[in-house]
């Protein structure tokens, strides 16, 4: 098969390789990465009408992550590391799984056991005494292997909590390193590589999401948050927030309030404009609200003592008056320890007493001054009429 035609099919597969890229790579010029090994004998499988032989295939991959290593090319030896890793763990969660279930059926069998000879022993009077025993030493085996395999059981899930754990680590290692190979491959500008992240990401959330896996999501999550750069989830909230995903959008924001460093946070709406509205995301109104609403009280402490200190007095109001609309018991474990913060809402909640009471007092003093303008108007009336009289 011609060269053109195999780098047709692997394109059509979702692979963007030409012709001439796939010569570099026929003829040891360039290394191809992890993931086209797989690709490549699919192919030609599908092409022959053969079954892909899994050693072969583990075969072409060691050789390309040997020329990796012999290349000096760090990045895509580390992505051949990371994929057999992954693949590795992967099978261990799949026996680790299939235990699980072998356990729960045996946990099943055992309980069926000792629920029979427990319903035998209700009917001591049709028993001898030695089907009395028999039956008392097969109910205590049965719960003592009850136990046994709950405890097992337990370990066993502990276990493949774990290995879940690992894997969702390693494919986020695995999309960090896919995006830094997309930069020096491309020589990409790092806002793009930001961007580029940023897309990777949510693509894999939404793909935990969709097959009901939560918790690599939140764990995701969490991860970016406590170990990425605050533009790097900035990156990531801005993508949710274009593809309109605002369950995830918010769930980012609440890990960036409650893992973010104050200082940074501070910094990065230092001179926003605060506008409010329901129907759009704006990073400053959203953090501040996140931060009320559930950053640890240390966080909210310091990020306010940054914003007083420079002089961000619109900041300061606008925090002010997001923690003034929280329940009681949270605003007392924000404000706890912290004086000026205090200071700061009693002053908001005064200034918002005033606006409400120059309302109230407007609202009441309208009907008496339409009563006015109405009198104004007829006495000029009347006052016109007499003149048109006397003329």
């Amino acid at each position: 098969m011609p060269a053109y035609e195999v780098a047709d099919l692997l394109t059509s597969e979702g692979m963007s390789i030409d012709r001439h890229r796939l010569s570099k790579f026929l003829n040891g010029r360039e290394v191809p990465r992890h993931r086209l090994a797989q690709r490549i004998h699919d192919v030609l499988a599908e092409v022959e009408g053969a079954d892909v032989d899994a050693q072969e295939v583990a075969l072409t991959r060691k050789i390309m992550y040997e020329a990796a290593l012999a290349n000096k090319q760090p990045l895509l030896a580390r992505e051949h590391e990371l994929a057999e890793a992954t693949e590795r763990l992967q099978l261990e969660r799949v026996r680790t799984a299939e235990s699980l279930t072998e356990l729960k059926h045996e946990l099943d069998a055992a309980r069926e056991r000792c629920r029979q000879a427990e319903e035998a022993l209700e009917d001591l009077a049709a028993r001898t005494d030695e089907q009395i025993t028999d039956l008392k030493a097969q109910r205590d085996s049965a719960r003592r292997r009850i136990e046994e395999l709950e405890e097992h059981m337990a370990r066993t899930e502990a276990l493949l909590r774990l290995q879940s754990s690992d894997i969702a680590m390693m494919e986020r290692a695995s999309t960090e390193t896919a995006v830094e190979l997309a930069r020096w491959e491309a020589g990409t500008p790092q806002q793009s590589v930001q961007e580029l992240y940023a897309q990777r990401f949510m693509d894999q959330v939404a793909q935990w999401r969709d097959a009901d896996e939560d918790e690599k999501a939140e764990e995701a999550i969490q991860h970016l948050c406590e170990r990425q750069p605050l533009p790097m989830a900035r990156a990531v909230w801005s993508q949710f927030a274009r593809n309109r995903r605002w369950p995830d959008l918010e769930r980012v924001m609440i890990a960036i309030a409650c893992f973010g460093d104050p200082l940074e946070l501070f910094h990065s709406v230092r001179n926003a404009t605060f506008v409010t509205n329901p129907g759009r995301a704006f990073w400053s109104d959203d953090l501040l609200i996140a931060l009320a609403q559930h950053a640890p009280p240390n966080t909210v402490r310091r990020f306010s003592k940054a914003a007083r200190e420079r002089g961000a007095d619109g900041v300061l109001d606008v925090l002010s008056g997001r923690i003034a609309e929280q329940s009681r018991a949270r605003r007392r474990s924000l404000l706890s320890g912290d004086a000026a913060l205090r200071h700061d809402l009693r002053a908001k909640r005064r200034e918002v007493a005033k606006d409400r009471f120059g309302d109230v007092v407007i609202a009441l003093l309208r009907p008496v001054w339409w009563v006015i303008r109405r009198r104004q108007f007829r006495q000029v009336n009347k006052a016109a009429e007499q003149v048109g009289s006397a003329t």
